[in-house]
Parts: structure tokens; C-alpha cells; sequence
């Protein structure tokens, strides 16, 4: 097949896949402007919606964003999903993803144990926001590296393990449908990272995301229903985090950049010299 007609077939693929993506930035824009209507946060004492759920639709829109931009990018320039036009642009893409993931896990964190004393919440907020931002520049090295591997297997085994404790736990609020939602967003998540990862071409990349955009779907109609038993909880629920939270998270990303590259970098040299 030569490729004009490999462009041919791809196109109407690639337009699919562009278009999943722009309608993960509309619900993740979408769902971040329901939790910012002052009539969901006004009876609360702190003045606004909780930063924590927030982070979860607006790192889901930043990334579905620029995987939206670049994607119709390279369908205008007639080569559709030939993704490494601009070689840094997939490889943000999954840094970004592992943020992603990270602060999903830190939001199923909050759903299910807002009700918890401050201290065994920021215990937990601390140690996933730790992890995660230490492991999401592996994200950023070429596939099939150690390091990229260890962040893919990092993503994964916190998802699966969140899925394992919201079904087996429950959430604070929400009843039984609200743990059912988020334990389904997590299986979606989960079979996309297993089964269909997005790095393993264009029909993958539009399988993942189309669990992605599921997922996320689930993830409000989740929260959506825990607010209506308890409207400020998520408020409440942030308030008991540390200011620390920020500066350490800024500390643990920096850390996992000069690893990750380090890693990477005696990895290349073994195997240039053998």
C-alpha cells in the first residue's frame, strides 16, 4: 500500500478519533462549569467549588485539548495521525495523561474517604500525589523504555487497586449508585490501559479514548449524585488538605524528572556499549 492510499484510509479514522477528542474537552469543560454554578457551592462556607474535583475535568480537558488541536492539526496537513510530525507533542500528550490518572485517583480518594479524620486523608492524598507526580515524566520517555514502562505499570495498578477499594468500601455519599459509577469509570479506564493502549496506533488511540470519554461521563453523573446527598462535602471534604500539598508535589515532580532522565540516560549508554 503506498501513502496516498495508506492517507486515504487513515482519514476518516483520524477525523473520528479527532472528534472523540474534542468531545472529551466539552465534558470535561462542561462538567467543571456545572461544579463552578455558584447554587452548587454557595450554601458552603468556603466560598467555592472543591479544587480537587475541579483539577480531575480541567487535567481531562487540558489533555484531551491537546491531543484535540494537534490531531486536527495533522488531518489539515494531510497527514492524518502521523503522530510524530512534531516528535514532543505525543510524548506530552502521555506526560500529561499521567497527571491524569494521578489526579483520578486522588478525586476516588476523596469521594470515598471524605468523611475521614484530616490526617488519615492527608496521608493518602499525600502518598498518591506524591507517586503520581514522581512517575508521570516517565510518561514522557520513548516507548518500551524502563522508565515508561514503570509509569504505565504505576497508572494501571492504582487504577485497578481504586476500582478494588470503591467496591469494596463504598463511597461517603452517593449510596450504591455513585460507587457503582465510579467503580465503572474505573473498569473503563482499566480495559483501556490494558487492552487497547493509546500509543499502539489509530484504532487503539480511538478505543481508548471513547473508554476515556465513558469514564469520564460516569465520573460526574458519580459526583452529581453525591452532592445531592451532601452538597458541601466535597468542600469540606478539601479543606482538611494541607497547604504543603503544592510545594511537595512541585518537589516529587522535579525529582521524577532528574530520574526518569537519569534512568534513561544509563539505559541508552549500557546499550550503545554493548
Amino acid at each position: 500500500m503506498n501513502t496516498t492510499t495508506k492517507t486515504q484510509n487513515d482519514m476518516p479514522m483520524a477525523i473520528l478519533s479527532a472528534v472523540i477528542m474534542w468531545a472529551l474537552v466539552f465534558l470535561g469543560l462542561y462538567s467543571a462549569n456545572i461544579l463552578k454554578k455558584p447554587e452548587n457551592y454557595e450554601m458552603c462556607d468556603t466560598g467555592g467549588p472543591a479544587a480537587w474535583a475541579l483539577y480531575y475535568f480541567y487535567f481531562s480537558a487540558i489533555g484531551g485539548g491537546i491531543g484535540a488541536v494537534y490531531e486536527t492539526y495533522l488531518i489539515l496537513i494531510g497527514k492524518p495521525y502521523v503522530e510524530e510530525t512534531i516528535p514532543w507533542v505525543p510524548k506530552t500528550r502521555g506526560y500529561i495523561a499521567g497527571y491524569i490518572f494521578t489526579v483520578s485517583t486522588v478525586f476516588d480518594c476523596f469521594m470515598v474517604f471524605a468523611t475521614s479524620e484530616a490526617d488519615f486523608l492527608n496521608r493518602i492524598v499525600f502518598g498518591i500525589s506524591i507517586i503520581g507526580a514522581f512517575m508521570a515524566p516517565g510518561m514522557f520517555m520513548a516507548p518500551g523504555t524502563a522508565t515508561r514502562k514503570a509509569a504505565i505499570f504505576w497508572n494501571g495498578g492504582s487504577t485497578v487497586l481504586s476500582m478494588v477499594n470503591i467496591l469494596k468500601t463504598g463511597t461517603a455519599f452517593g449510596g450504591a449508585k455513585t460507587t457503582y459509577y465510579l467503580a465503572l469509570n474505573k473498569a473503563s479506564s482499566s480495559i483501556g490501559v490494558i487492552l487497547t493502549p493509546p500509543d499502539g496506533g489509530l484504532q487503539n488511540n480511538i478505543q481508548y479514548h471513547m473508554l476515556r470519554l465513558i469514564a469520564n461521563f460516569l465520573v460526574i453523573q458519580g459526583y452529581i449524585n453525591a452532592t445531592d446527598e451532601s452538597s458541601c462535602f466535597p468542600q469540606e471534604a478539601g479543606v482538611k488538605i494541607s497547604d504543603k500539598l503544592a510545594p511537595t508535589l512541585v518537589a516529587a515532580a522535579a525529582a521524577g524528572w532528574v530520574t526518569m532522565l537519569s534512568v534513561t540516560s544509563g539505559s541508552s549508554s549500557k546499550a550503545k556499549s554493548s
